[in-house]
């Protein structure tokens, strides 16, 4: 199927906890590596440290790495497909499921872009951080489609008052009544964000450091 990159933004603790899993994984395929390799090396027959020792370890060790690569999809799962796995389990709720009426080619161009939409903070106090993710086309246009839909008149009756321009320009009252909108809209990284929170196919492990982008 068809692949295609979204960038997300995660909260900073998600994005913490997510860099924290791959380090995990990598670990763990390499001490996987160096385990299957040092139990294979001991039926060699070539004299330990010589060359042709060497050369046999080389081997066996690209021939675990090749097996490391198979299991990888199972043991290992990259982001790209746990997030995936985490978006359709939400988007199969009913608040996202549907059926919505299909995008038009603009509002599919509109939604292509980043940064478009009002931005409620809540729950995000330490920030955002901006995560790139190579989906299915079809998860893509469903989850952007299910965002669209639930936030389209939000979004119509923010342009109605004139509330999405810069901050800056808006009066203390205008800013409040902004705010209180964008609380209620659905953009993909919102449920992105919920994806990850309640329906990550594994546990995620958490540190005291995960505020770091």
């Amino acid at each position: 199927m068809a692949k295609q990159r979204i960038p997300l933004q995660l909260s900073v603790q998600q994005a913490g906890r997510l860099r924290l899993l791959i380090r995990r994984h990598r670990a763990e395929e390499t001490e996987y590596v160096n385990t299957r390799t040092a139990e294979e090396a001991e039926s060699l027959t070539e004299e330990e440290g010589s060359p042709a020792w060497e050369r046999a370890v080389a081997r066996i060790r690209r021939a675990v790495r090749v097996e490391a690569a198979g299991h990888r999809p199972e043991w290992w799962p990259s982001l790209d497909v746990l997030m995936g796995e985490a978006l359709e389990a939400r988007l199969k709720l009913p608040d996202l499921a549907g059926p919505w009426p299909p995008l038009t080619n603009f509002e599919r161009a509109r939604l292509s872009l980043t940064g478009r939409w009002p931005a409620c903070l809540s729950g995000l106090e330490h920030g955002t951080a901006e995560r790139s993710f190579t989906l299915n086309v079809d998860l893509v246009l469903r989850l952007r489609t299910a965002a669209w839909r639930i936030s389209e008149p939000i979004l119509k009756e923010l342009e109605e008052k004139n509330l999405t321009g810069p901050s800056r320009d808006l009066s203390e009252e205008a800013r409040a009544e902004r705010d209180r909108l964008a609380a209620l809209l659905y953009p993909p990284s919102r449920i992105a964000r919920e994806a990850v929170d309640k329906h990550w196919p594994i546990p995620l492990t958490t540190s005291a450091n995960d505020t770091g982008g």
